[in-house]
Parts: structure tokens; sequence; C-alpha cells
């Protein structure tokens, strides 16, 4: 396949994980209103509550195309950094991605079984104590910080975003640890400010004019 189509398809996917955060994060604010327990929310809108957990978890399995892609856009200067915060980032997704599915599709069933509630959030209680569960969550909180910082930090160097991107990507990882709408608005607004220029990178027909390369032998020596 044409490396041109493979950016193209990297763009388009990045585009899509956006969507789906934008899709998915007011209808979490909207079903949680008041106080919201996710369970009787599940159970009072489990149609609202399947289509969310859809987008919450095939959003960012594409999502994780998108940035392996643009990850490889830097050439030369910060293709080190960029590389290693593309890889993080995406294992990071990877696991919210498996967190996100055993947790939708558990609360789904439970309450589409009609056990009581006190039964469900003894469950979800005991889920959020398991390992596996827990190693993914810290893994995508962690990684989903520092991946995207250093991978906007390495196409930063390479001349292919804004000198603002690395400041939004931090921003956003900050936001990352805290709750609420004020921090999840905060959040949502730094993630699109840092992926739409990246979605921009691959939508180049020649990003390699951008980036900072000469004909001497430096160039051949590892970069970050």
């Amino acid at each position: 396949m044409p490396q041109q189509t493979w950016r193209i398809i990297g763009a388009i996917t990045l585009l899509i994980g956006l969507a789906s955060l934008i899709i998915t994060t007011p209808m979490q604010w909207a079903l949680t209103a008041g106080g919201g327990d996710p369970a009787r929310v599940a159970a009072t809108h489990p149609d609202a509550w399947t289509v969310m957990g859809l987008f919450a978890v095939l959003g960012p399995a594409v999502w994780i195309i998108g940035v392996l892609t643009v990850a490889r856009s830097a050439n030369g200067r910060g293709w080190l950094l960029s590389t290693i915060g593309g890889l993080i980032a995406s294992l990071a997704l990877a696991c919210g991605v498996g967190h996100l599915a055993v947790y939708f599709t558990l609360l789904g069933d439970l309450t589409g079984a009609g056990l009581q509630q006190s039964t469900i959030r003894a469950v979800l209680s005991a889920d959020g104590a398991n390992p596996i569960s827990t190693t993914l969550l810290l893994v995508f909180l962690a990684g989903f910080t520092i991946g995207p910082v250093l991978l906007s930090v390495g196409l930063r160097r390479a001349g292919l975003v804004p000198v603002w991107l690395p400041v939004a990507a931090v921003i956003a990882g900050v936001a990352n640890f805290a709750g609420g709408p004020v921090a999840g608005s905060i959040q949502l607004v730094m993630l699109i400010a840092t992926y739409l220029p990246m979605a921009r990178v691959l939508q180049r027909a020649n990003p390699e004019s951008t980036t900072t390369r000469a004909g001497s032998a430096d160039d051949n020596r590892l970069r970050v």
C-alpha cells in the first residue's frame, strides 16, 4: 500500500478517535448528571449505555493506527522521541480499550440480568480491586499522559507541528488525572488541540519538506 494511503488512513483514524471522545464525553455527563450512578444509568438507559460503550472502545482502538502512523512522520530530528512517544501512547490506548471493554460489558450484563444494585456494586468493587483491571487502568492513565507529550515534542523538534502543541499535550495529560466536568472539558479541548495538528501532518502531500534534514553525514547520527 502506498505511503500516502497509509497517511490518509492515519489522519482519518486520528479524527475518528477524537470524534469518539467528543461523542462519549458529553453523553457521560448527561447520563450521570445529578450524581447518577453508573450501575443505575446502565439499568435505566441500556441502549445509551451500549452506544457509549461502543464509541468508548472502538474509537481508541482505531486511534492507535493514527498515533503509530504520525509517530513515523518525523525524519531526522525528533524521530526517536516521536517513535517512543507513539509506542507508549499506543500501548496506553490498547490498555484503555481492554479496561473499558470489560467495564462497559460487565456492567451492561449485570444490569441486563436484573441483579440488585447492591450486588452489582459489590461486583464492580471487586473488579476495581482486581490486579488485571487496575494494571490496565494505570498503564492507560500513565501512558496516555507521557506518550502524547513525548510524541508532540518529537514532532515539534522535527518542525512538523506548532510550538504550542507540546504545551497542549501536557495540559491534557494533567487533566487526565483529574475528575469532574471542568477537568474533562479542559482535557477534551487540549486533546483536540493536540491531535488535530497531527492529523494535518498526515494530510500533507510532501511532509518530508517540512522536516529538518541536511545532506551531511550528521543526519545519519541518532537524533532526539
